[in-house]
């Protein structure tokens, strides 16, 4: 081994609190993954570092021999310790932050987003008390992947009851929410042999989990009776995603008459509509319109989730599946997920067969018609040029302009002012109208904060 001394920039606390060979051990692996030493770069001789550290050598010798072990150092008998040629090392690479966080304004008017002050935590301890209670050894293991009994099959009796669902527990699967069901979907969609998707436009904000799959994506206007059926059987889709009961963005309902339409065209063409029953609970001038899968069951994939109802940080969602695509969602659930947590899915169930679900959707739907009032009235009072659609049900409105604003000054304005704000611009897949339309939530704020937030943005409209 050679004699000549090699210097490390390495140094040990013997104040106890880490075992000094722990400490070695770190360092120099630290030091190897950060690229500071190295693929054969050379080492001190284990007496050389024990010297240095005023350590014993044995401990030294353990440390360099576990590294070695790791894939870390290269020890061969009578040679000099050197990193290793395949040492493991981090990428150092810069990620725009968005990548890991989510923008988080005092005022916000983006749609998406329900009153996360309003979760009934003392209702979901309540639930998760008794499903802890009710739950037997096994229900803590692996098995239920499609989602526990008695949320199955209290989902089952919720939405035949409140949305007009037709579905046998078996039919539902839960899932992390939508956007974890697009995966599923998408795939199963796939495998099943279908290319073509058939999309809202104006629709959703991303599309990825579809385009992933290799599904091609057809746009298809929507109007104030919903997604245009006659368009949509001109079009080569062999599958159509939508959002009936609220149509995302523009909160127009699909008619009585393109229902029945659209299920016609389903049939003919062995087609599947997917229905994200995106805030079809939140309905104001009357009762929640049904949901479309209950005029048919055997082509309609029914989604919904508890995100808006309750909080998306719950991530739980339900799809309710004919029964010839079930196998395959069950297939493509499996080899991605080991399901859902089984104490949150039996504290929903707790949480609906008690009642409690639908006596807090009741008192949210009053706080948010409060709301929508007081928005409604801040426009009327602050921007009379704005024309309002879209406020019968849901969380968010819409006001169309005339004229076409300068909507990246108008966004980069609100945001020096802790102001969220959307434009429907985004949400085209194809060429958007001339004219602005803005978006605007009012489920996150109360009304006197709502009120004066709004008045703020009107003042950066003709920015």
């Amino acid at each position: 081994m050679s004699s000549r001394h090699i210097e490390l920039l390495i140094a040990v606390d013997r104040d106890g609190s880490e075992p000094m060979r722990a400490q070695l051990e770190r360092q120099l692996r630290d030091s190897v993954r950060s690229g500071s030493l190295r693929p054969g770069a050379e080492l001190p001789s284990t007496r050389d570092l024990a010297q240095h550290l005023g350590i014993s050598r044995p401990l030294v010798m353990e440390a360099y021999a576990q590294l070695a072990a790791e894939g870390y150092l290269a020890l061969r008998q009578g040679a000099v310790p050197r990193v290793a040629d395949t040492a493991p090392r981090l990428e150092r690479r810069e990620f725009p932050p968005e990548l890991f966080t989510t923008a988080i304004y005092r005022y916000d008017f983006r749609p998406g987003i329900p009153d996360l002050s309003t979760f009934p935590s003392r209702l979901w301890l309540k639930a998760v008390d008794a499903a802890l209670k009710t739950m037997t050894s096994s229900n803590f293991g692996y098995a239920q992947r499609f989602g526990v009994w008695p949320l199955r099959q209290a989902l089952a009796d919720y939405l035949g009851r409140v949305r007009g669902v037709s579905a046998d527990p078996r039919q539902i699967l839960v899932t992390g929410g939508f956007e974890q069901a697009r995966g599923f979907l998408a795939r199963a969609l796939r495998r099943r042999g279908v290319t073509q998707l058939a999309v809202e436009e104006p629709g959703y904000a991303s599309y990825d989990a579809w385009l992933e799959a290799g599904l091609s994506l057809i746009p298809i206007p929507v109007d104030e009776d919903g997604i245009d059926v006659a368009a949509l059987s001109r079009s080569a889709a062999q599958a159509v995603l939508l959002t009936p009961a609220h149509q995302s963005p523009t909160g127009v309902v699909l008619s009585g008459a393109r229902r029945l339409a659209l299920t016609s065209w389903l049939r003919s063409h062995n087609a599947i509509a997917i229905e994200d029953d995106y805030d079809g609970e939140f309905r104001y001038d009357r009762a929640p319109v049904g949901a479309l899968q209950g005029l048919a069951p055997d082509v309609v994939v029914y989604a919904g989730t508890a995100s808006k109802t309750l909080a998306p940080a719950l991530r739980l969602g339900w799809l309710v599946a004919p029964a010839d695509l079930l196998p395959g969602l069950e297939r493509e659930l499996l080899l991605m997920d080991y399901g859902r947590s089984r104490i949150d899915q039996f504290a929903l169930a707790h949480f609906i067969a008690s009642g409690d679900y639908g006596r807090h959707l009741r008192r949210m739907r009053g706080v948010y018609r409060d709301r929508r009032e007081a928005l409604l009235a801040a426009i009327s009072a602050e921007l009379p040029e704005g024309e309002v659609s879209g406020i019968s049900a849901g969380l968010h409105a819409t006001v169309r302009f005339r004229r076409r604003l300068n909507e990246a000054a108008i966004r980069e304005s609100a945001i020096k002012r802790d102001i969220g704000v959307a434009f429907m611009r985004r949400l085209y897949l194809g060429v958007a109208p001339e004219a602005s339309t803005l978006l605007l939530s009012y489920a996150n704020m109360p009304e006197a904060v709502l009120r004066t937030a709004f008045r703020t943005l009107v003042g950066l409209l003709d920015t």
